[in-house]
């Protein structure tokens, strides 16, 4: 990003040579305000300071949400928790300047308006005392922040983050137009060389025709063998290679051929040639030491060989018994707790992108936004419609872009969009006399899919988040409505499970459906493709879980009988690790992982902790595998793993 300014100066002798002065003086004004600095990350951190040091926390926070909206939405969900650390430090920067400055004000006007948004973090519990204590810097919890050593590593923590994601992102083609204009230059003058190279090469080659000399003496074509022959150890049978050699080719060797062509030759000389016996004799001599030589060199070789074929059998045999070992290995249960705070059946459990934050749905229509590590706690609260009009909570999903938002969806129609920093409800879409069936986002669009169901008939729409807009009623079945569903990797694929037992694939791009297949008798109310993306397994409400290759339809992979909780709302009844080797499933007595495919290990892990689990969710966000199981006695059983 270094030639950004390089191309803002183009831009405007474009602008100038045009005539467009109006545009040139908004351009300017732009450049004038741009918070991003030209992308100059030196500058961006060099602001943040500034306002950290000016105690103007209106501008830090505008500008941090400038950084979110433009730079960190456009990064992968896996980067969520790192830029929410960033966030945290600087904000307790702020604090540890004005406290090293005497600023009691400015303290607590931090957290009479940053109280509502840090209140829910666990990490900011202790700081609410900061404003209370006296030497803060002596004190064992607040010392660390009030060292040089930590406010450096904060400050090239943030300038090394920025300067990654700069030098990663995508660019426009215009800046990318002085990098191809080098690239042309030096492939230009490497042909320029390449040819002078071949012209003096052809020169040479002329000059040797006009004038021969005496015949180049090569060295054998055997040497690099030879050299690699002495590193190894003489073996039993040196003449290996060389019947090797001699059988290749239709038992004709070259080399050889041309070894015997070579001698014969001199051996013809030495007879004619009778005023020169002794040089012949030496010359017969140098052969018999070629001769010998090739031979060694032979020898050599095929120990080589020999012992390179040992060396590979030892390494496969290490490999296959290092294999079996991690295939033998399974996941450890490292510890367990309940969350109890639902009073009736949970339904819908779903951990955002990062594993911070769980969001559980009941029968009664509330939702509780809770922490699972170091421990069950509350967050946030929700109620889909008023507090009387029990409705249950049919499904459940997180925002993908931003994870502080979810979707749910009520067995009276109800859709809502909660904002759980705010605490509150941005919108809702309300479907009358009918039942949110499922609800899915995107993953790489602000878009969601909604599958409604009535007396008559099934749809299965898709909406715009930001709009709440109906952009398009996707095609569906006659008398089926989609139970589950499921996205490809970049969202251009929606594969739904029908209550007909059969599969939909729908290409996004053109809206229209690229596959159906009937591989279920009865309702399919679960379905999950693997992380390769490449198999889809489905789950039926008889209780059969199948396993197929997308592209290979007609094949099972695998096929097994699950026992489930029967029951007509329910969410997510299995889920996968993030490595795919591990099934976590719902049955009667709790949750289970099975070794995939399930049964055929004839182990598994019980979870255990229910009479009837209707939902799981497997967060993968740390390296402590968290599951998450609801079920119908109103309880969620949070499980701490070690993964093998």
């Amino acid at each position: 990003m270094s030639h950004v300014q390089y191309v803002d100066e183009l831009v405007k002798d474009y602008l100038i040579f045009r005539g467009l002065t109006q545009t040139l003086k908004v351009f300017d004004n732009d450049l004038k305000a741009d918070k991003e600095k030209g992308f100059r990350v030196d500058k961006m951190v060099d602001q943040l300071v500034q306002y950290i040091h000016n105690y103007d926390l209106t501008s830090l926070r505008e500008l941090w949400g400038h950084f979110d909206t433009r730079i960190f939405s456009r990064l992968d969900s896996c980067f969520t928790l790192a830029i929410r650390k960033l966030e945290n430090s600087v904000l307790k920067m702020y604090l540890v300047n004005a406290s090293m400055n005497g600023k009691q004000d400015r303290i607590l006007e931090f957290f009479t308006k940053m109280a509502p948004e840090l209140q829910g973090h666990s990490e900011w519990k202790e700081w609410f005392a900061l404003p209370f204590i006296k030497n803060p810097e002596d004190n064992p919890t607040y010392s660390v922040y009030f060292s040089k050593q930590w406010h450096d590593t904060i400050l090239m923590s943030l300038h090394n983050f920025l300067a990654t994601i700069f030098q990663c992102m995508p660019v426009p083609t215009l800046l990318t137009m002085d990098e191809d204009t080098n690239k042309l230059k030096r492939l230009q003058e490497e042909n320029e060389m390449l040819k002078q190279r071949l012209c003096e090469s052809v020169r040479i080659e002329n000059v040797l025709d006009v004038n021969p000399g005496p015949t180049p003496q090569h060295p054998p074509i055997m040497d690099d063998f030879y050299i690699i022959a002495q590193e190894s150890p003489l073996l039993e049978n040196p003449k290996t290679l060389r019947n090797l050699i001699r059988n290749i080719g239709g038992g004709s060797s070259p080399i050889l051929s041309r070894k015997s062509a070579t001698n014969a030759k001199r051996v013809a000389e030495s007879e004619t040639i009778s005023t020169k016996r002794t040089n012949v004799k030496g010359r017969m001599n140098s052969v018999s030491k070629s001769e010998a030589v090739s031979a060694k060199r032979s020898i050599s070789c095929d120990s080589r060989l020999s012992s390179s074929r040992k060396r590979d059998s030892s390494i496969d045999t290490t490999v296959e018994r290092k294999t079996k070992e991690k295939m033998d290995s399974s996941y450890i249960l490292l510890s367990q707790e309940e969350y109890t705070e639902h009073k009736t059946s949970i339904i819908q459990c779903k951990s955002n992108s990062s594993g911070s934050y769980v969001a559980t749905g009941d029968a009664d229509g509330i939702i509780k936004i809770w922490t699972p590590i170091p421990s069950p706690q509350t967050v946030r609260t929700f109620t889909s419609g008023t507090t009387n009009s029990n409705k249950a909570i049919t499904s459940l999903d997180w925002v993908s872009k931003n994870e502080r938002y979810f979707l749910h969806g009520d067995s009276n129609g109800l859709i809502q969009l909660n904002d759980t920093r705010d605490c509150k409800t941005l919108w809702d879409i309300q479907h009358e006399n009918s039942r949110i069936v499922n609800l899915l986002c995107n993953p790489m669009e602000s878009t969601f899919i909604c599958s409604v169901s009535d007396a008559n008939e099934g749809k299965l729409l898709l909406y715009d988040i930001k709009t709440k807009k109906l952009e398009r009623t996707l095609p569906l079945d006659e008398c089926a409505t989609v139970l589950c569903s499921t996205f490809n990797h970049n969202g251009q694929l929606l594969i739904a499970g029908l209550s007909n037992g059969n599969t939909l694939v729908y290409d996004l791009r053109r809206y229209e459906v690229l596959d159906i297949s009937d591989w279920h008798s009865s309702p399919i109310i679960d379905i999950e493709l693997t992380n390769d993306f490449t198999n889809l397994c489905t789950q039926s409400e008889d209780g059969n879980l199948i396993k197929r290759n997308l592209n290979h339809p007609k094949n099972v992979v695998w096929e097994t009988k699950i026992d489930i909780e029967k029951n007509p709302v329910h969410g997510k009844l299995f889920t996968f690790d993030q490595s795919g080797n591990y099934m976590l499933l719902c049955t009667q007595a709790g949750g289970k992982i099975y070794k995939v495919p399930p049964g055929s290990q004839g182990k598994s892990l019980e979870l255990g902790g229910h009479k009837g689990t209707l939902c799981c969710d497997w967060s993968s966000a740390n390296q402590s595998g968290i599951c998450i199981t609801g079920g119908a006695e109103g309880k969620v059983r949070v499980s701490t793993l070690l993964s093998p």
